[in-house]
């Protein structure tokens, strides 16, 4: 809920859900026909590939698109691949789009890859077993020798607004995400871990066997930058930019649980918690295999979708709008959102007016309203020089609050992409 001020001259404030003491355990979501696997490798040189149609796949199995590719997905379930094809996700991403067929007699087959390890648990294995667990948690970070990892932060705090995947880890599965702690400290030598949660849930990660701190329930404390900058000051890191802090890998609690899961019975858990909020505003918790289509949660949850509704994976402040009911849920999937479309306000295409209202509420201290001037005339370059475009945390703020109705965060993104793809270009180039 937004709570402005009368007069405007305090910035108006959000707050993070609160998890319900009574709330239910996750609704059994189940895919009924076929999963959808995107694989964060552009699919290019197909003769190449290890992918072919056809092939059988069984549950755990790792699915890459070349062979020792840092980039892959973890099949939920059993069955035979009939759909390879080249996939343009957010922001021109090239992805690689794999469609299994769900043999249900198949369906206990489970692949021995990880089994074969899990009793003798590394930072290798993890790396190359386990990336794709729910929560998507990044071991890649514990591989660059010249930027060391000193802390390992796991967030029992949920991004965005709306969500609770997070704190339901927190509240009722903190065995395993102590086991996961444990595990973590083993595979990486790291030993200060620190759990982040919301101040109502202090007292139930107390047991899990790691430093805890606190945020505020005032949106966006429990940004990983503001978190670097407000709570974990005191270990001089330096600098709020989470690239140039290399002293700290970020885990969410429902990766740290994941991983934990994992090592302790040696089968690989691919189950996603997600929370789903319906075009009445209901929310729910739902439990999906990764690469489940949003139709079979929609069609089991009795939920239709109608021309004009929208539907969002993520939260409301920086979710992103898909288009198919087709899109499966990802690793990082932690909500979905469905509009109807009598509750879809479009943007506008009007000029700022200089009301100040995304200034007030920006983390980052940045002139926004000089900023979305640039952005707007294409102008990134000078953005980036003169007001701070890469110093945006990317919350998502000031489109929340404008009153002119410019999609700014959409702004924003565009232009840090448009940059970083024109830096690649030119080195690649030299």
């Amino acid at each position: 809920m937004i709570k402005r001020s009368f007069f405007g001259l305090v910035k108006p404030k959000l707050q993070y859900e609160i998890i319900d003491d009574a709330q239910p355990e996750p609704v059994n979501i189940n895919a009924s026909e076929k999963i959808m696997l995107y694989i964060d490798q552009p699919y290019e040189n197909k003769a190449n590939s290890l992918l072919k149609i056809g092939d059988q796949v069984k549950n755990g199995q790792k699915i890459e698109v070349v062979k020792d590719a840092d980039a892959y997905m973890l099949s939920s379930k059993s069955g035979q691949i009939s759909n390879i094809s080249s996939f343009v996700g957010f922001m021109e991403k090239k992805l690689t789009a794999v469609t299994i067929d769900i043999d249900d007699q198949a369906n206990q087959l489970l692949d021995d890859s990880f089994k074969d390890v899990y009793k003798t648990p590394s930072m290798e294995n993890a790396k190359d077993l386990l990336s794709g667990l729910p929560g998507k948690p990044d071991f890649d970070v514990f591989f660059h020798p010249d930027k060391p990892i000193k802390s390992i932060v796991v967030l029992g705090v949920d991004g965005d607004l709306l969500t609770t995947t997070n704190q339901w880890f927190i509240k009722n599965g903190i065995i395993s995400v102590k086991t996961g702690i444990d595990l973590l400290r083993k595979i990486t030598g790291i030993h200060d871990i620190i759990l982040i949660v919301p101040q109502h849930l202090a007292q139930v990660a107390g047991s899990a066997g790691a430093t805890v701190k606190t945020v505020d329930s005032e949106y966006p404390a429990a940004h990983p930058q503001l978190i670097i900058r407000h709570i974990l000051a005191d270990k001089n890191l330096g600098g709020n930019d989470i690239a140039s802090n290399s002293g700290i890998a970020f885990f969410s609690a429902e990766a740290v649980s994941a991983i934990g899961a994992a090592y302790k019975t040696g089968q690989i858990p691919l189950d996603k918690i997600v929370t789903f909020i319906s075009k009445d505003g209901n929310k729910q918790l739902v439990s999906v295999p990764i690469g489940t289509p949003l139709q079979d949660i929609l069609s089991q949850l009795n939920e239709s979708l109608n021309d004009g509704d929208r539907v969002i994976f993520g939260g409301p402040m920086t979710g992103v709008a898909v288009y198919s009911p087709d899109f499966p849920v990802m690793p990082d999937t932690d909500a979905i959102i469905i509009q109807d479309k009598s509750q879809v306000v479009e943007r506008a295409d009007v000029a700022c007016i200089n009301c100040g209202e995304c200034v007030r509420v920006c983390p980052a201290n940045i002139q926004i309203n000089q900023l979305i001037r640039f952005l707007e005339a294409g102008q990134y370059e000078e953005a980036a020089d003169q007001y701070d475009l890469f110093s945006c945390i990317e919350c998502g703020f000031c489109s929340f609050v404008c009153e002119s109705r410019i999609p700014v965060f959409q702004h924003i993104k565009l232009a840090k992409h448009t940059l970083e793809s024109m830096n690649a270009a030119e080195e690649n180039n030299a």
